[in-house]
């Protein structure tokens, strides 16, 4: 049976402590109160152990709020619960590697902290009120926690993402995102009691557009000088305002008109009945533009569909790994946020 790792959590409030951090001339301090705030086997972890990982993360990836104390602050109070939970983790984490036997060599140790610190480690050790000792230990695990997450979890989230997968993948993108067509065009259309009329503009209409289809504008207004001014009209000639539409929100009798079109080209009149007074309607589209857009090609975006499914299948083999820990060492992360009293406030400014 495996050692219960998890102890309840620790409040001492005879041993309760507060520490300042520097600041510059005229800015305010900022008070850490110190408390042990959860054990894991026989390592305790405490405001402090929270403040020295939350200052390596500032200092490595926002170096240029790393001495600004109220930066610090808002950094520390909206961190400090997900930090704890993450170090209590991966003290689990360093409890299954021992478990296993892990090691990880000098030679690692000492790379990695010139990588994370640089090459004047002492200095920036002294700026991070970090010791070798604290810093050696810190990188050593944090060396630990990779190789064990690598083992497993990224070891069988690899094995999961195999190229039928990837194709799955591919099908699936291709469904949400079928072909798309899009349409830039406009209708003349041409209204009359008497069809014969009606059909006889229509017919001067295509010839002269087919002759000029750019010139559509001009060739209107010359169809409606040329018809009688009486009321009711014996025959009306409009033209449609510009239509964009794609292959979602086009009509079917639009979209039948211009498929076969080219660019730049008109329809034959199209005889159709008028919805609002059931008279014949004669129509001609003149397809402006067109564009017909395919899904990317398989090879151009495998790539990413492959670090898109890691990504998850990392993701779910993190929690489950994680879940597996936290019952086999008996960890509630629920009685961790219970044990904590809700009016505890680990910093403040002054």
């Amino acid at each position: 049976m495996y050692k219960r790792l998890f102890l309840p959590l620790l409040f001492f409030c005879s041993a309760l402590s507060y520490g300042d951090l520097p600041s510059s001339p005229g800015e305010q301090r900022l008070i850490i109160q110190n408390r042990i705030l959860a054990k894991v086997g026989d390592k305790t972890i405490s405001v402090l152990d929270l403040v020295k990982n939350m200052d390596v993360f500032l200092n490595r990836y926002y170096p240029q709020y790393a001495n600004s104390n109220v930066a610090k602050y808002q950094y520390y109070s909206s961190q400090w619960k997900e930090v704890l939970l993450q170090m209590v983790d991966h003290e689990l984490i360093l409890a299954d590697a021992e478990k296993l036997e892990l090691k990880v060599n000098d030679a690692e140790v000492r790379e990695t902290l010139l990588e994370k610190f640089g090459p004047n480690l002492m200095s920036s050790l002294d700026s991070l009120n970090l010791s070798y000792e604290e810093a050696r230990k810190m990188i050593h695990s944090e060396l630990v926690v990779q190789k064990m997450t690598w083992y497993r979890v990224h070891s069988k989230a690899l094995q999961n993402v195999n190229p039928q997968e990837i194709k799955r993948a591919y099908l699936e993108y291709c469904k949400k995102n079928p072909s798309k067509e899009e349409w830039v065009y406009q209708v003349l259309s041409i209204r009359s009691q008497n069809e014969a009329l009606g059909q006889a503009v229509a017919d001067k209409a295509y010839s002269l557009l087919k002759q000029f289809p750019s010139q559509l504008s001009d060739i209107v207004k010359q169809l409606q000088e040329e018809t009688p001014a009486e009321e009711p009209p014996a025959v009306s000639v409009s033209l449609s305002e510009e239509y964009k539409t794609d292959s979602k929100t086009i009509s079917k009798s639009h979209k039948q008109a211009l498929e076969h079109l080219v660019i730049n080209s008109i329809s034959e009149p199209l005889k159709q009945m008028s919805r609002h007074d059931q008279n014949s309607v004669f129509r001609i589209f003149y397809l402006k533009n067109y564009v017909k857009t395919n899904p990317p090609a398989f090879r151009s975006i495998s790539e990413k569909l492959q670090e898109d499914l890691l990504q998850d299948a990392i993701e779910t083999e993190s929690k489950l790994y994680i879940q597996k820990l936290r019952e086999r060492y008996g960890f509630d992360a629920k009685s961790l946020e219970e044990n904590i009293p809700s009016e505890f406030q680990p910093f403040a400014l002054r």
